[in-house]
C-alpha cells in the first residue's frame, strides 16, 4: 500500500482521474465549434431588437436559394420549373423548418429584388428555424430539394460559408496535428533510439489535449468567457508542441544524468530543475494571456484559452515524465544503448563566433534580416473568412455566392443594414418622410449601388407616393375639366344662336346648362381638394328658367363666375407646376389609398418590425464587403445617417449598423487602438518578468525589442508572399496574433536558454561564452525540429489562415535562430568591452575636475 502512495503512482492516478472526468464532461466538439462560428456581425445585433423583428422570424437562420442559367436568360419553361419547385418546397415547409419563403412570384417588390437585370438568375429567400450547428445539414437538404436539370442551383449565405470554412479549417488542422504528432514521435524515437519514449510522449499529449479542450469548452459553457474557434485551435496546437518539447527536455536531462544514481532521485531533481528553467518561458505568457482576458477585442480576450493550455501542460507533463522515469528507469530507452551523438560544432555556435569576432558586422547582419520585412509590413486585415480558398473547387455555397455577386452586384451577398429604433410609430406621415429623405441621401453617397427602405422597397421610389406625381395627376384632371367647360360653353352658345329665329328647344338648353353646372361643380371640387385654403373657387351657375327669356339672364349670371374660375384655374395650374418642381414636390406623401397599394403593404411587411417602431435600410455597395473602400463608405453612411436625422421626428432614434463591412471596420478600429494598447501592456509585463528572472533590465529590453522586430518583419514577409505573390487576399488578424504567440514561445525558449543565469552576462569569458553558445545550439536544434514537425503540415493546407500562421511562424523562427547568435554574442562583448566609438566619446565628455 505504501508503494501506491509514492509520488510517481499518485501522479499517474491523479491525471488518470482527471482525464476520465474530462472525457465524461466533454461536450460534442463539432456541435460546440459550430455554435461558436456565427458571422461576426451577429455579435453586434441587440437580442431585444432581434426578438421584435421579422414577424415570427425570431432566432431563424436566413439562406438564399440561387437558380441560374449559365447559357443566358431563363426561358419561360425554366421559370415555370422554378416556380413549381418553390411551391413544392413551400408545401413541405414543416419538414425543413421553414418559417418564411420569399419568391420572385410572391410579393410585388420581390419580383424586382429577386430577379437579375440580365434575366439569367432568380433568387428565393428562406428563413429556417434551426441552430447554427445544423445549418449545413439543412442547407444540404434544401439544395437537394431545389435541384433542377440544366440549371445551376445552390444554397448560400454568409453564415453558411463562414461556418463551412471554419469546419474545413478545423479538419485541416486536425490532419496537420496528427501528422505533426506522428513526425514528433519519429523524431523522439530517433533521438533517444527508443520505442517507449515516443509512446509515453503520445500518452502525455492525449492527457494534455483532452484536459485542455474539456476545460476550455466547459468554461465557455459555464461562465460564457469569450472564445473563438481560432483560439481553441491554437490552444490545442500549443499543447501538443509544448508537450513534445517538455518530454524531450526531461528525457534528455535524464539520459545525461549519472547512471549510478537512483532513477527516482534523478527524476525528482530533473523535475525541480525543469520547473525552474521553464518558469521564464511560461510565467510571462501566462500573465500576458490572463491580462488580455479583459479586453474588448474578442481575438485577444480569447487568449485565456492559451493560459489554460500553458497551465495544464506545465502541470501535467513534467510530473508524468517524472512518474515514467521513476517507474521504468533506463528501460525507457529500449532498445537503444547509446545516446544520440552530439556534434562538437553547430551553426548556432559558428554564427555566435562570428558575432563575437565582429560585433558591428553581426549587428548589421541582424538588422538586415529585420529591415526588409519591417518595410513591407502593413495593417491590412480581412477577418470575414468569406473568400473562396480554391477557385477551381468551389463549394455549393461558394458557387451561389459568386453567382449572386456576378448578377446582382459585388456587395449583394453582404449588404450593410442600418436599423432605426424609434419610440413612435414609423408608419406615420412625418416618420416616413424622414426615412425617405434619409434613403435618398444614402443613395447619393459614392460607392453605393442600391438602398432599400420602407418607402423605396425596390431601390427606387414609389412614384405614386410623392407630391410632384400627385400634383401632376391633379393638373391633368384640371386641364381635362377646363377643356370640357370650354366645349360646353360653345355648345350652349351654338344652341342659342341657332334657336334665335325658331322656337327655342328649352329641354335641350336646360340639359346643356345643367351639364355646365355639373362640370363647374367638379372643377370647384378639384380645386378645393388641392388648395384647401380656398373655401370657394367659383359660384354655382344659376338655375335656368324654363322660359327662353330666363336663359339669357341665367347666362349673364354664369359668365362672371366662369371667367373668374378659368383665371383661377390658370393661376392654380402654374402654382401647382412650380410646387411640383420644388423641394416639397419631391417629398414622400402618404395618400388616402395607401392601404390598397400592394407594393406599399408588402414593404411594410418586409421593412417594418411587428411593433411598427423599428425599420431597416439595406445598403448594397459596389465594392467587396471587406475592402478598404467599403469601410470608408461605411463611415460616410454613418455620418450621413446621423446628420440626416438631426432636427427631425427621428432625431432620438437609436441607430444600429450591422454587416460584414461594419464588423471589419470594428475589427480594424480595435486593432489600431485597443489591441495596440493591450499588446503594449503585455510587452511591459514580459519585460518586468524577464527583468526579475534574468537580473538584467538591459537584456530584458533587448529581448522584447528584438521579439517585436521579428514579429513585424515576419508579418511583412508573409503579406508579401501570400497577399501579393500568391494573391490569397488580405490575411486575417488571427494569423498575426496566433503567430505572435508561437514566436513569443520560441523566442523565450531560445533566449532564456542562452541568457539564463549565466556569469558571462557580467564578466566576459570568451572561451566560456563560445562553449555556452555551442551548448545552447544543441538545445535550439531539437526545439526547432519539433516545431517544424507541426508547422510544415500546416503550410501545405488550403486554409489561408493556417497557411499564413505556418508561414509567418516559420519565417520568424528562422530569423530568430539567426539573430540571437549573430547579435547577442557581440552585444555581450560590447556590454563588457565598449566599442571604440564609446571610448572616443568618453574623451570628449567634460571631466569632473574641470567643473
Amino acid at each position: 500500500m505504501r508503494k501506491l502512495l509514492k509520488p510517481k503512482w499518485l501522479f499517474l492516478f491523479f491525471w488518470g482521474i482527471v482525464v476520465f472526468a474530462s472525457i465524461l464532461i466533454l461536450p460534442n466538439i463539432t456541435t460546440f465549434v459550430n455554435e461558436q462560428t456565427a458571422m461576426p456581425q451577429d455579435a453586434t445585433t441587440s437580442p431585444k431588437y432581434q426578438q421584435q423583428w421579422g414577424h415570427g422570424l425570431t432566432n431563424s437562420q436566413s439562406l438564399t436559394l440561387v437558380f441560374n442559367n449559365s447559357n443566358g436568360k431563363l426561358s419561360k419553361q425554366q421559370r415555370q420549373q422554378i416556380s413549381t419547385t418553390l411551391a413544392k418546397l413551400n408545401r413541405r415547409a414543416d419538414d425543413y423548418g421553414i418559417n418564411q419563403l420569399r419568391t420572385p412570384t410572391g410579393m410585388t417588390n420581390d419580383r424586382h429584388l429577386l430577379r437579375s437585370n440580365d434575366g439569367s438568375t432568380e433568387l428565393a429567400l428562406v428563413a429556417v428555424q434551426t441552430s447554427r450547428a445544423d445549418l449545413s445539414v439543412i442547407a444540404n437538404q434544401l439544395n437537394n430539394a431545389i435541384s433542377i436539370a440544366d440549371l445551376n442551383t445552390s444554397v448560400t449565405s454568409t453564415d453558411l460559408i463562414y461556418q463551412q470554412h471554419v469546419q474545413q479549417q478545423r479538419r485541416n488542422l486536425l490532419i496537420s496535428m496528427l501528422i505533426g504528432s506522428l513526425l514528433s514521435l519519429i523524431i523522439l524515437g530517433l533521438i533517444f533510439r527508443s520505442l517507449l519514449v515516443p509512446l509515453l510522449n503520445l500518452l502525455c499529449q492525449v492527457v494534455t489535449l483532452i484536459t485542455t479542450i474539456s476545460f476550455i469548452t466547459n468554461a465557455r459553457l459555464a461562465w460564457h468567457w469569450p472564445l473563438t474557434a481560432n483560439a481553441l485551435s491554437l490552444a490545442g496546437l500549443i499543447s501538443l508542441i509544448l508537450t513534445s518539447l517538455l518530454t524531450w527536455h526531461f528525457m534528455y536531462a535524464y539520459w545525461q544524468s549519472s547512471a549510478t544514481t537512483a532513477p527516482t532521485t534523478v527524476s525528482l531533481k530533473i523535475l525541480t530543475l525543469q520547473y525552474r528553467q521553464w518558469a521564464l518561458v511560461f510565467i510571462p505568457l501566462i500573465l500576458i494571456t490572463i491580462t488580455l482576458h479583459w479586453t474588448a477585442f474578442i481575438s485577444l480576450a480569447a487568449a485565456w484559452a492559451i493560459t489554460v493550455a500553458l497551465g495544464i501542460t506545465l502541470l501535467a507533463v513534467p510530473p508524468l515524465n517524472y512518474a515514467f522515469t521513476a517507474w521504468l528507469g533506463d528501460n525507457l530507452f529500449w532498445p537503444g544503448t547509446t545516446a544520440w551523438p552530439t556534434r562538437p560544432r553547430n551553426l548556432w555556435g559558428q554564427l555566435s563566433k562570428f558575432g563575437y569576432w565582429q560585433p558591428a558586422l553581426g549587428s548589421l547582419a541582424a538588422a538586415l534580416l529585420l529591415l526588409p520585412g519591417l518595410i513591407l509590413a502593413n495593417g491590412q486585415f480581412a477577418d470575414d473568412n468569406l473568400r473562396p480558398w480554391r477557385q477551381n473547387q468551389l463549394s455549393n455555397a461558394e458557387l451561389g455566392q459568386q453567382l449572386v455577386q456576378a448578377h446582382f452586384g459585388t456587395g449583394a451577398t453582404a449588404p450593410i443594414t442600418i436599423t432605426l429604433r424609434a419610440p413612435q410609430n414609423l408608419t406615420q406621415q412625418q416618420s416616413l418622410q424622414t426615412i425617405d429623405h434619409l434613403t435618398t441621401k444614402l443613395r447619393a453617397v459614392p460607392n453605393v449601388a442600391q438602398v432599400i427602405s420602407v418607402t423605396q422597397p425596390t431601390g427606387q421610389p414609389l412614384s405614386n407616393f410623392y407630391v410632384n406625381q400627385q400634383l401632376a395627376t391633379i393638373n391633368i384632371d384640371l386641364a381635362e375639366l377646363n377643356d370640357q367647360v370650354q366645349r360646353q360653353l360653345q355648345a350652349i352658345d351654338t344652341t342659342l344662336t341657332t334657336s334665335a329665329e325658331a322656337e327655342p328647344d328649352l329641354t335641350k338648353v336646360n340639359q346643356q346648362v345643367t351639364k355646365l353646372d355639373h362640370l363647374t361643380d367638379r372643377m370647384t371640387t378639384a380645386l378645393n381638394h388641392v388648395v384647401t385654403a380656398q373655401t370657394t373657387v367659383a359660384t354655382e351657375a344659376g338655375h335656368v328658367d324654363q322660359r327662353v327669356h330666363h336663359v339669357n339672364q341665367s347666362l349673364k349670371q354664369t359668365v362672371q363666375p366662369l371667367t373668374t374660375l378659368l383665371a383661377s384655374l390658370k393661376n392654380t395650374k402654374t402654382y401647382l407646376h412650380d410646387l411640383a418642381a420644388s423641394q416639397v414636390g419631391r417629398s414622400f406623401y402618404l395618400p388616402a389609398n395607401a392601404a390598397t397599394n400592394q407594393a406599399y403593404q408588402n414593404s411594410l411587411f418586409t421593412n417594418i418590425s411587428s411593433d411598427l417602431s423599428m425599420t431597416q435600410l439595406t445598403v448594397t455597395l459596389k465594392s467587396a464587403p471587406a475592402s478598404a473602400a467599403s469601410r470608408r463608405t461605411l463611415q460616410r453612411l454613418q455620418a450621413v445617417t446621423h446628420d440626416s436625422l438631426l432636427a427631425t421626428p427621428l432625431a432620438h432614434a437609436k441607430i444600429l449598423t450591422t454587416g460584414v463591412t461594419q464588423q471589419q471596420h470594428y475589427q480594424h478600429t480595435l486593432i489600431a487602438t485597443h489591441a495596440l494598447r493591450w499588446l503594449t501592456l503585455g510587452l511591459i509585463i514580459g519585460i518586468v518578468v524577464l527583468w526579475f528572472g534574468l537580473r538584467s533590465l538591459t537584456f530584458s529590453l533587448l529581448m522584447t525589442a528584438c521579439l517585436t522586430g521579428v514579429t513585424l518583419t515576419s508579418w511583412g514577409w508573409t503579406q508579401l508572399i501570400l497577399t501579393r505573390w500568391l494573391q490569397t487576399g488580405p490575411l486575417s488578424s488571427s494569423v498575426l496574433l496566433g503567430s505572435l504567440m508561437l514566436l513569443t514561445l520560441h523566442w523565450l525558449m531560445i533566449t532564456t536558454a542562452t541568457g539564463y543565469r549565466q556569469s558571462w552576462l557580467r564578466h566576459l569569458e570568451p572561451a566560456h561564452l563560445q562553449q555556452h553558445f555551442y551548448t545552447s545550439g544543441r538545445f535550439v536544434c531539437p526545439v526547432t525540429m519539433i516545431e517544424l514537425t507541426y508547422l510544415l503540415p500546416l503550410l501545405l493546407t488550403t486554409a489561408p489562415t493556417l497557411k499564413g500562421l505556418a508561414l509567418m511562424s516559420l519565417i520568424g523562427i528562422t530569423i530568430s535562430n539567426l539573430i540571437v547568435p549573430l547579435g547577442f554574442s557581440g552585444w555581450t562583448r560590447w556590454a563588457n568591452e565598449p566599442p571604440a566609438i564609446a571610448t572616443l566619446w568618453q574623451h570628449f565628455r567634460p571631466s569632473s575636475t574641470n567643473r
